[in-house]
């Protein structure tokens, strides 16, 4: 056998588990995915975590001799020097030293990053913005997960806490926001904010095709059945839409006056319904930046569930080449 990296991408709903060969090809295309385990308590997190890379290693039958290192990818606020998980409620993570965990664990080189960053990465080293130096990168699903690669290498800032995309506010006087600010793009752009904004107009007696397929039950509302509605012409899924795009272009304006990438890449599980909502997002991005916006500066990942993973083997990969 060759030699190989281990890399996973630790989720608030899902982990996903990966063997990358020395080339970045993920061996067999196999994916071991489990459920995060979330609000279990910071050990059972963390067992479930080390058990998805156990499953890779025993599916693979694997000599760790032959695994070169690990390549994490994490949800932050993170320390990426020191390897400890700032803050992660859902996990019931508060300062959790999941680098030295690991690496006691498995007796192998770890190294973790903010999701968001992988997914800039990714998208820099293999995916859409291979070859340039300045891409952008935010997913679009539970949050607004952000992350930058600047003259071809990962942003963080001084503390970490760079290309935080989802906290720059679009509404300053707007809603109140769990990380302190007001009016933040998540809080009306994830896919979070539109299933609120769907139980909300469901109980205010709107109608709309999504409702009905959804039973008029609040905790059923998905964005599946928005999608549906849409591609039956339903007004008011069409609507939201928009009203998606908007809010992503009001975003994305921010991000191209202040750092003017050369490409910025969306993911996550609202880009699926991309076709009712782009040309808004492009529209309001367009009026609300001071420079030419080409058609081309928005794309969507190919990547997209497997990004992380794959910014994760460039992370380890490159980690040891500079270490070595």
């Amino acid at each position: 056998m060759g030699k190989y990296y281990l890399v996973i991408d630790i989720g608030g709903t899902k982990t996903t588990g990966a063997l990358f060969t020395e080339n970045g090809e993920p061996v067999e295309h196999y994916f071991h995915v489990a459920e995060s385990l979330t609000y279990q308590g910071e050990e059972a997190v963390y067992q479930n975590t080390k058990n998805v890379l156990i499953h890779i290693i025993e599916h693979f039958h694997l000599n760790m001799e032959d695994v070169l290192g690990i390549g994490v990818g994490a949800p932050g606020p993170l320390n990426v020097e020191k390897g400890i998980i700032i803050h992660a409620p859902m996990m019931g993570w508060y300062h959790f030293p999941v680098v030295d965990r690991l690496k006691n664990d498995f007796k192998k080189p770890v190294i973790m990053d903010n999701d968001g960053n992988l997914g800039a990465l990714a998208e820099q080293r293999c995916g859409l913005g291979k070859g340039l130096k300045n891409v952008l990168y935010m997913t679009v699903s539970t949050g607004c997960g952000g992350g930058a690669v600047i003259n071809g290498e990962i942003y963080r800032g001084k503390n970490d806490g760079a290309a935080e995309f989802g906290h720059i506010s679009i509404n300053l006087e707007g809603e109140k926001c769990p990380c302190g600010g007001r009016g933040c793009l998540e809080l009306y752009a994830s896919g979070t904010a539109m299933k609120r904004k769907m139980r909300e107009d469901m109980k205010a007696g709107i109608k709309s095709s999504a409702f009905e397929a959804a039973g008029f039950d609040p905790e059923r509302i998905d964005g599946r059945y928005l999608t549906a509605a849409a591609e039956e012409g339903d007004p008011y899924a069409l609507e939201l839409y928009k009203r998606e795009g908007y809010y992503l272009g009001c975003g994305l304006s921010v991000l191209f006056n202040v750092l003017d990438p050369d490409l910025f890449v969306l993911g996550g599980g609202v880009i699926k319904a991309r076709k009712y909502f782009h040309e808004e997002m492009m529209r309001q991005l367009r009026e609300r930046t001071n420079i030419e916006i080409p058609e081309e500066s928005v794309q969507y990942s190919r990547m997209n569930d497997r990004v992380v993973l794959y910014g994760a083997y460039y992370l380890i990969k490159e980690y040891l080449e500079k270490r070595f």
